[in-house]
């Protein structure tokens, strides 16, 4: 359509007046956004609002429209009619208030029934409610838009199933709304809008106190770790929410009431429970993003072998400081050792990183393994990679931790010794996956982790415990230490 809605003017009609965190959502040009977001952010609103300067458009070309034979139909769909019924009833408001006339028949606003819809202009713009519980609903002719509300609690089905090639006709847009529930198909979607190269989607992880309007004194990372009692920022016990200086009281208090694993999902937005995690202080928003192969540096191989379990190579370098980067991934089951060999060498990527790389860092309880890909990619193989695997762990979690946390928040140098290339998927899965068998434990937990989504995290701790370890014996450069403002 030729018209170019300005959103801020129909706000400014409407009197809404969105919080810094709607606003990122409105000001997206993409065509898929996904809005990852805690209780209280007011995500109904974001999705309400977002239709009304599809009306206008409409109303400019309801001749066009009618000349064409075309509808603008827009659903709103939710796992159930009540969870649509929210961003519906923001928008139904919005026309009411905005003295917009409906058709008559065509509009209903019975929520109890289900029965939820806006028609206008004779038919030829058309918002309603839909509920995934009835996949029957779902379909319909091509649409310009959906909102997918509380995403997180649907089947991975309806989108790809019902709702996704009706937006092809008219290369509709999508709005995803949802409090995460865990690592789902949400999550997913999630990261189809964290890849920059991605331009089609677009994607943001904010918590409830983004909305300023509720929680009018917010709380900033330093605080966090205070309620918390974080032992690493030196605070040895969590204080009541009433000497948490500065934060908003009604976030302490929640945090009190909801404890660490229903706070971080529900609060914090945070797609992962930490209780029972191996390495829960790995987060996909700091950990994770595009490395480049830097020239200068060496280039450092480690390993699991398996069979029916997958056989892992991860591709490393290691800067003079210290700061380890995960660069590229193998992660295949059911191939021998000289099946290994060859993919590697078959793969344009992978060959040409391992070719110029100085040292293997294997699982040591396959020598005959290590001895094929020794020979094969012409490397040598490193010692020190066995010993007591927590304290491989222990290495690991060392180098996941913030460096100079004295630092402001934003500061180049405020960051981990620790990073993963964007590439390196199941090294990702498998890093914030990985647990100990007793996920109620919150403390330090003397268990060994369980054997499940433990091959990429086992072949890098392979690689920790002979680079750093005590049994390194000087096989990697001497490190040097980090000095701000140093790099």
């Amino acid at each position: 359509m030729p018209l170019v809605v300005v959103k801020d003017k129909v706000w400014e009609g409407l009197g809404y007046r969105p919080h810094a965190g709607q606003k990122r959502i409105h000001a997206s040009l993409a065509r898929h956004r996904v809005n990852a977001a805690g209780r209280r952010f007011g995500k109904s609103q974001v999705g309400g609002h977002e239709l009304f300067p599809e009306v206008v458009r409409a109303h400019h070309n309801r001749r066009l429209l009618e000349e064409l034979g075309i509808r603008m139909e827009y659903w709103i769909v939710g796992p159930n009619y009540t969870d649509a019924e929210k961003e519906f009833r923001v928008f139904y408001n919005d026309c009411r208030k905005m003295k917009m006339e409906f058709d008559r028949p065509g509009t209903y606003n019975d929520s109890r029934s289900g029965n939820m819809q806006v028609s206008m202009f004779q038919g030829r713009f058309l918002v309603q409610a839909k509920s995934a519980a009835h996949p029957e609903s779902l379909v319909g002719e091509g649409l310009h838009g959906v909102i997918m509300a509380e995403a997180a609690k649907m089947k991975a089905s309806v989108w790809a199933k019902y709702i996704r090639p009706t937006l092809s006709d008219f290369t509709g847009w999508s709005l995803w709304n949802s409090t995460p529930e865990g690592k789902n198909h949400f999550y997913e979607m999630w990261q189809l809008g964290q890849d920059p190269s991605n331009v089609e989607w677009d994607s943001w992880r904010q918590p409830s106190w983004e909305n300023n309007f509720v929680y009018r004194q917010g709380i900033t990372p330093k605080q966090l770790l205070i309620m918390r009692g974080d032992k690493d920022a030196g605070i040895p016990s969590r204080p009541a929410a009433a000497i948490v200086a500065g934060a908003d009281t009604e976030i302490v208090a929640l945090y009190n009431e909801l404890g660490d694993v229903l706070f971080a999902q529900e609060v914090e937005c945070s797609f992962s429970e930490y209780a029972g995690r191996v390495y829960y202080d790995f987060d996909e928003e700091t950990h994770v993003t595009d490395l480049k192969y830097d020239p200068t540096l060496p280039v450092f191989l480690a390993t699991d072998y398996g069979y029916t379990n997958p056989n892992v190579m991860l591709f490393l370098q290691v800067n003079h400081w210290g700061d380890v980067n995960v660069i590229a991934e193998y992660y295949m089951r059911g191939r021998t050792d000289e099946e290994f060999l060859n993919d590697i060498l078959g793969s344009p990527r992978l060959s040409a990183l391992a070719n110029i790389a100085t040292r293997l860092y294997p699982d040591p309880e396959d020598p005959g393994a290590t001895a094929t890909l020794c020979r094969g990619l012409r490397v040598q193989s490193a010692g020190g990679t066995g010993g007591l695997l927590k304290d491989r762990i222990d290495l690991i979690r060392k180098h996941l931790k913030i460096q100079n946390g004295h630092l402001p928040f934003g500061h180049i140098d405020r960051k981990p010794r620790l990073m993963f290339d964007r590439s390196c998927v199941e090294t990702i899965r498998e890093f914030d996956a990985y647990r100990y068998p007793d996920i109620k434990v919150t403390g330090e937990n003397k268990e060994a982790p369980l054997k499940k989504d433990d091959h990429a995290p086992e072949a890098l701790s392979r690689f920790f415990g002979g680079f750093f370890g005590a049994g390194a014996l000087g096989h990697g450069p001497r490190v040097r230490k980090a000095r701000v403002g140093s790099r």
